[in-house]
C-alpha cells in the first residue's frame, strides 16, 4: 500500500533450478525472490505535463517552494501580488518596532531535517529582519527564479486554466480590484494558495465614535502614525486577543503613557517561556503543565490562569482542555506592564464615546487620546471565490487533490500543546499537499475513507469556507498520517525535528538571559519615562524553575 500497489498484483518468484517458479499464497515468501509488479520499491510519483502554481509568496509559499526543489520538482511558480517575498503579516499588518512573538528556533524558512538554523538572526527577529531572511534565503536556495511579484491570479478554471493580472504599485491591505493589467493565461497542473493569517479585521463602530476628537483605528495593518497617535497619550485599546497583547507591547515602544485595555473577558496570554518550553517539547506538553508554566508570571499581575474562562480542568488540577477563540497573544510585557501599573485590563463594555472620554457600561469614565480597535480578523471570501470552493474537505476544496489552501487556524482547542510557531505546521501543509499530487491513490484512499472534516461558508459570522476554527481542524494532524502510512513515516520524527531545532538556537540558559535582560530593559525604560510607575518584579521565571518543568515532563513521559 505505501507503494501505491495492491498486494494482489504483486508476484512473488524463486530460483528452482534453471527456472524462476511463481509462489503461491499459502507459500513461506522465499529469503531469494525476485517480485513483478513494481519497478522500484520506492513510490513512483505520478507526472504532471503543467507547472504547479503557488499563490502567495509568505512563508509557507515559500517553504513549499524550497520543498519543491528539495524533491526535484523544479517545474512550479510562485506568485504574489505584492512587490517583494514576506506574506502580509509581514509587509502589511507588522510595524516597524514589531518583532517576532515566538522564537526563531521554529520560525524560520529553512526549518527541515537538511538544512542548519540560522545562526546570524535575533532570538525575536524584528520585521525587517524577517523580510531579509525571507529574501535571502529564497536567493540562496534558487528560489527566486519561480517567483513572480507584481502578480495575482485573478480567476481559476475547473480544469486548470488560470488567468494572472498585473499587480504593481499594490500596497493595499485588502485584496486588489480585478484591473485586467497585464493579463494572461496558464495552465496549471494543481494550485496550493497561502493566504496567509486572516487579513480582514472584525470591524465594530462605537456610538459617538464622531465626537470623540481622538485618533480611532483598527491596529491590524501598518497604517497608523504610531508617534502621533500614542506617544505620551492614554491609550485605549479595545479587545483582549492576540494583536491586543501585541499592541500594549508596540504603544510601550512608542512611549505611551496610560494604557487601558476594555474586553469583555480576557483571553489567556502566554509568557515567552511557556512558548519556549511546548516549542522544544516532544511529546507535547500536557495542558495541565502548560497551565502550572505560566503560574509564576500570572501570579505577578493577581490571577490565576485556571480560573480564566477558557480553561476546563479536573479539581485536583492534573487535567486540563483550553478553548478560546484567539490565538494566544506571546511575551512578556503584557506581564510587565501590568505588574508596573503602566496598562490596565477592565472587564466591561463601552457604552459610548464623548470628547476624549470613553464611557463604559459599569459606570466608570476614561480619559483617552487614541482608541486601537483590535476585535480580531474574518477571512476573506476571495479565497472562496477564486478557488471555486463549496465545500472543505480538509485544506481540499470539494475533495480536488488539486485544488490546496492552508492557513493558521483561528483560537486554541487543545489539551496537550506542542508549539506556538509556524514553521513546524508549514512543512507539514506542504508535504500533504504535494504527497497527494504526487501519489494520487493516496488522495483516492483519504477521501474514500469519508473522515476528512468538512466546512462550508457560515455568512451569518462571515466566515468562509477555506476558514477551519481551530476544533474542526484538530482532527487532521491525526487523520492523514493514519489513513495514509507515507505520510506518516514522513512526518513521524517532527517532533524530535522541533525539539533539535529549538534547543540547538535556544539553550536554556541563554534563552532565560535573553528574557530578563529584555524584561529589565523595558522596566528601566519605562520607569525613566514615568516615575510614578510601580517598581518593577524581579523576572519570574529562574533556570531552577525551567528545569524543574522539564524533568516533570520528562519523567511523566
Amino acid at each position: 500500500m505505501k507503494l501505491g500497489v495492491f498486494p494482489n498484483d504483486l508476484q512473488f518468484f524463486t530460483r528452482a533450478g534453471g527456472y524462476l517458479r511463481r509462489q503461491m499464497d499459502h507459500e513461506e515468501v522465499g529469503r531469494k525472490v525476485r517480485v513483478k509488479g513494481i519497478r522500484s520499491f520506492k513510490p513512483e510519483r505520478a507526472q504532471h505535463e503543467h507547472p504547479f502554481l503557488i499563490i502567495g509568496a509568505g512563508h509557507i509559499g515559500l517553504r513549499h517552494g524550497l520543498y519543491l526543489l528539495q524533491h526535484d520538482h523544479s517545474n512550479f511558480l510562485i506568485v504574489d501580488r505584492r512587490d517583494k517575498v514576506g506574506g502580509t503579516s509581514w509587509i502589511a499588518q507588522a510595524n516597524k518596532t514589531s518583532k517576532l512573538q515566538t522564537e526563531l528556533g521554529t520560525y524560520h524558512l529553512q526549518y527541515d531535517e537538511i538544512n542548519p538554523v540560522p545562526k546570524e538572526m535575533s532570538t525575536w527577529p524584528s520585521r525587517d529582519e524577517l523580510l531579509d531572511h525571507f529574501a535571502r534565503v529564497s536567493a540562496e536556495y534558487g528560489l527566486t527564479k519561480s517567483i513572480s511579484v507584481n502578480g495575482t491570479s485573478s480567476d481559476s478554471g475547473p480544469l486548470g486554466d488560470v488567468s494572472l493580472e498585473d499587480t504593481e504599485n499594490y500596497t493595499g491591505n485588502l485584496p486588489p480590484h480585478p484591473t485586467g493589467r497585464g493579463l494572461k493565461q496558464l495552465t496549471v497542473s494543481c494550485v496550493f494558495m497561502y493566504p496567509g493569517n486572516l487579513s480582514l479585521p472584525r470591524q465594530y463602530e462605537y456610538k459617538g465614535e464622531d465626537d470623540f476628537g481622538g485618533m480611532i483605528e483598527y491596529a491590524m495593518f501598518d497604517t497608523i502614525d504610531y508617534e502621533a497617535a500614542v506617544t505620551g497619550k492614554n491609550v485605549m485599546i479595545a479587545g483582549h486577543g492576540a494583536f491586543g497583547v501585541e499592541n500594549i507591547r508596540t504603544c510601550c515602544e512608542f512611549s505611551s503613557k496610560k494604557i487601558f485595555m476594555v474586553c469583555r473577558r480576557m483571553n489567556l496570554a502566554c509568557p515567552r517561556v511557556c512558548s519556549w518550553f511546548a516549542n522544544q517539547s516532544d511529546p507535547p506538553v500536557t495542558g495541565a503543565m502548560f497551565l502550572e508554566s505560566m503560574e509564576p508570571a500570572y501570579k505577578l499581575i493577581g490571577f490565576d490562569p485556571w480560573a480564566y474562562h477558557s480553561v476546563i480542568a479536573n479539581s485536583a488540577r492534573t487535567n486540563a482542555h483550553i478553548a478560546q477563540k484567539s490565538r494566544f497573544g506571546i511575551g512578556d510585557v503584557y506581564f510587565l506592564a501590568l505588574s508596573m501599573g503602566k496598562c490596565e485590563v477592565i472587564v466591561d463594555e463601552v457604552k459610548r464615546l464623548s470628547e476624549g472620554r470613553v464611557h463604559l457600561e459599569s459606570g466608570r469614565d476614561l480619559s483617552v487620546d487614541t482608541i486601537l480597535k483590535v476585535f480580531g480578523f474574518v477571512g476573506d471570501h476571495e479565497v472562496d471565490r477564486l478557488l471555486r470552493i463549496k465545500t472543505m474537505y480538509g485544506f481540499w476544496p470539494d475533495a480536488d487533490n488539486r485544488r490546496y489552501t492552508a492557513s493558521e487556524h483561528p483560537g486554541v482547542h487543545a489539551s496537550n500543546f506542542g508549539g506556538t510557531s509556524l514553521s513546524p505546521g508549514a512543512i507539514t501543509w506542504v508535504q500533504n499537499a504535494s504527497h497527494m499530487m504526487w501519489f494520487p491513490k493516496d488522495w483516492r484512499r483519504v477521501v474514500d475513507s469519508q473522515q476528512l472534516p468538512t466546512n462550508q461558508r457560515d455568512d451569518t459570522i462571515s466566515r468562509p469556507a477555506y476558514v477551519f476554527d481551530a476544533k474542526t481542524a484538530l482532527p487532521l494532524a491525526f487523520i492523514l498520517p493514519t489513513i495514509c502510512p507515507a505520510l506518516g513515516e514522513l512526518q513521524m520524527s517532527q517532533g524530535k525535528l522541533k525539539k533539535q531545532k529549538q534547543l540547538e538556537c535556544h539553550p536554556v540558559e541563554r534563552f532565560l538571559e535573553e528574557c530578563a535582560s529584555e524584561w529589565d530593559d523595558y522596566a528601566r525604560k519605562w520607569k525613566a519615562e514615568d516615575p510614578t510607575l510601580k517598581d518593577p518584579p524581579s523576572y519570574p521565571y529562574t533556570l531552577a524553575m525551567v528545569q524543574g518543568l522539564l524533568k516533570k515532563h520528562d519523567t511523566s513521559t
